[in-house]
């Protein structure tokens, strides 16, 4: 697989993120721990879409797997589908070697000495899950309850 590949995996992946970047809404209504989290949450999402910087994109992880926690029972579901595609992309990162910050280096033309190239394919092979329709309908899902519920709108920059 050619480093360029995983660049535009990496981007098709903050891009994806960005577009369902948030759960929507909580047990509990606007005021919950989930909508406040997901309102902070929700500007961080949207500077993702432009790719500029695949670094803050560990940051996000982290942030989703908050959210997967907290999400409340009516969108839980489509959090754990969210979470456990990016647990396999966090997985498939470090089996190759590679961090956040190095796909920042590698889209800069830097090589980090200690990337196996051998599993950058594994790592393009998970990242394409996340255009699947499964991952879509549950971004979709946890979109509209965001908007719905916890009155954040996920699509806005």
């Amino acid at each position: 697989m050619k480093i360029p590949m995983a660049l535009a995996s990496a981007v098709l992946l903050a891009s994806t993120l960005a577009a369902c970047g948030g759960g929507d809404g909580g047990g509990g209504g606007e005021d919950s721990d989930y909508c406040k989290d997901l309102k902070k949450a929700s500007k961080t999402f949207g500077d993702l879409s432009s790719g500029d910087d695949l670094g803050s994109l560990d940051s996000a992880f982290k942030t989703f797997h908050k959210l997967a926690d907290e999400a409340p029972s009516e969108i839980d579901q489509d959090w754990k589908k969210l979470d456990g595609a990016i647990t396999t992309v966090e997985k498939a990162l470090k089996d190759a070697g590679l961090s956040f910050a190095d796909l920042d280096k590698i889209q800069k033309g830097e090589m980090p000495e200690n990337v196996d190239a051998s599993k950058l394919q594994g790592l393009a092979n998970e990242m394409t899950k996340l255009s699947s329709s499964d991952f879509t309908d549950a971004s979709t899902a946890i979109e509209k309850h965001a908007k719905k519920t916890c009155k954040v709108d996920l699509n806005a920059k």
